[in-house]
Formats: structure tokens, C-alpha cells, sequence
């Protein structure tokens, strides 16, 4: 019996001691993957970036975590290829990448260098017109970098955004209510009459299913007059054809319905918008 137990005893020391030694492994592995990224050279990129910004009288970018992860998976890459390119074969589309990391953006672009230090780095792109314009650019709010060191060199991705506000669905409804009431009211109007329609909604978002506006099957519902159907990443602006059709008082009422959601053709995602007027 006592040479049992301490065959079991000797079990579970080796069992616990194996384990041990993974963690060990694990936590190495992780930190090493960490040291990879020079993050005061990222954080020194930013400074650069937003000085040259100031300079010419544009706002700051700021940071956005979900684009440096962006930036930063990217730059892997640039080491890994031990080249230059935006988009590797294994390698989705600049928005889709932002997408991927549930970034909401109308608007993209990215920078990539190659030199012996990060301050080398930027000076390069800032000669270079088409990487200066992307730094300049007033397009943009938000910006991820990525630097990796290999050997004597350093690796850099900077990848720029328009970010859109991250509204929920119950936000951008209301974000678009308030859009179609002020402009009635710009035009000395009361707010016309909105009816819940839940089923308006749906098909607004299956207009992204099938990537395309859909005016016809709106026009089933019973009691509409008529419909408009578009698609936006900004709600606080209404397309013009609408702004024609409710300058004109809805009587009888209207019902709308806005669903974000990503295409093939918009992959980084776009509101897709459905109103009826009764």
C-alpha cells in the first residue's frame, strides 16, 4: 500500500511538473512574440505622425487599438516576406482586414517602410508624395502602427481610417430619426409621423445580402405609397432625392428602417436604409 501511494505521489508530481514546464513555455512564447514589436518605435511614429499633422493645421489621429492590431498583423508579414507590399497572397483587402478587427470605416489607406530606424522610416514616407498625402490627409481620425525589428532593420505599418461612431441598431434609428426630423423642421415642418414597422427593417437588411438596394419589395407592404431605399455611412446627411420627398408633408405617416451590415462591395459594412411613405 505505501509503495502505491507513492507511485501516485510520484504520478502527480511528474503530471504537475509537465504542466508546469508548458506554462513556462507559453509564457515565454507569449512574451517573446511581444518583445517583437518595438512599441516605444510605434509610439515614436505616432508623435511624428501628429506633429507633421499640427504643422500643416490638422487635427490629430488618434490611436485605435483595433488598427494597430491591424498594422501589426500586417508588418508580421512584411518580416515574414522580407519585402514591401499591401496585400500578401494570404492576405484579405485593406478593408476587410479593418472589418476583421470589427472597425467601421468609409475610408482607408496604408503606409509601409522598410528602413534601418523608425525615424529614418518617417522621413522616408514623408518624401514620398503618395505616403505624405496619407499622413496629411485631413480624410482620416484614426491610425494604427506596426513596427517589428529584424536584424539591423525595422519593419513599419501605418494604416489609417476614417473611423465611424460604433452606433447599435437602436442608436443609428434614432440617430436617423433625428436627421429626418430637423430637416423637416429646417423646412418649417413638424416631424411627420413615424410607424414601427419592424418588417422594414429586415429588408433593409437583406438589400446587403444580396449587395444591392431593393425598392420592390418594400412596395408590397400594404398602404405604401412609396419608397426610397439607399445606402450611407454618415446619418447625419440625406440623400437628395429624399430630402425632395419629405419636404413634401407625409400625411398619412412613414416607416423606417436602417440596418448596418457588410457586401461584397462593402465589405468594411455601410448603413442600408429603407423608408416608406404611406
Amino acid at each position: 500500500m505505501p509503495c502505491l501511494m507513492l507511485n501516485r505521489m510520484r504520478s502527480y508530481l511528474s503530471h504537475g511538473l509537465i504542466l508546469a514546464l508548458l506554462v513556462a513555455m507559453l509564457l515565454t512564447a507569449a512574451a517573446f512574440a511581444q518583445q517583437q514589436f518595438d512599441v516605444a518605435g510605434e509610439k515614436q511614429l505616432v508623435e511624428l505622425i501628429n506633429q507633421e499633422r499640427a504643422r500643416e493645421g490638422l487635427a490629430p489621429l488618434g490611436v485605435d487599438e483595433r488598427l494597430t492590431q491591424a498594422a501589426r498583423k500586417h508588418t508580421v508579414l512584411l518580416v515574414k516576406h522580407a519585402g514591401l507590399s499591401h496585400q500578401f497572397v494570404e492576405e484579405q483587402p485593406l478593408q476587410t482586414r479593418f472589418a476583421d478587427e470589427r472597425l467601421r470605416s468609409d475610408r482607408q489607406a496604408e503606409n509601409v517602410a522598410l528602413e534601418m530606424e523608425v525615424a529614418g522610416a518617417h522621413a522616408v514616407l514623408m518624401n514620398s508624395p503618395p505616403h505624405r498625402a496619407n499622413i496629411l490627409s485631413p480624410k482620416y481620425n484614426a491610425l494604427g502602427v506596426g513596427v517589428m525589428l529584424s536584424g539591423d532593420r525595422v519593419y513599419v505599418t501605418e494604416d489609417f481610417a476614417h473611423r465611424l461612431p460604433d452606433y447599435s441598431d437602436a442608436q443609428a434609428d434614432e440617430v436617423l430619426l433625428q436627421t429626418i426630423n430637423q430637416y423637416t423642421g429646417s423646412m418649417g415642418m413638424p416631424a411627420p409621423m413615424r410607424k414601427p414597422q419592424s418588417a422594414i427593417r429586415n429588408m433593409a437588411c437583406d438589400m446587403a445580402v444580396i449587395d444591392a438596394l431593393d425598392t420592390g419589395t418594400p412596395r408590397s407592404t400594404v398602404g405604401v405609397h412609396r419608397v426610397m431605399a439607399w445606402t450611407a455611412t454618415d446619418l447625419d446627411q440625406l440623400p437628395e432625392s429624399v430630402k425632395a420627398a419629405i419636404s413634401q408633408p407625409l400625411k398619412n405617416g412613414y416607416s423606417l428602417g436602417v440596418c448596418f451590415a457588410a457586401s461584397p462591395t462593402h465589405p468594411g459594412g455601410m448603413y442600408w436604409i429603407v423608408m416608406v411613405a404611406y
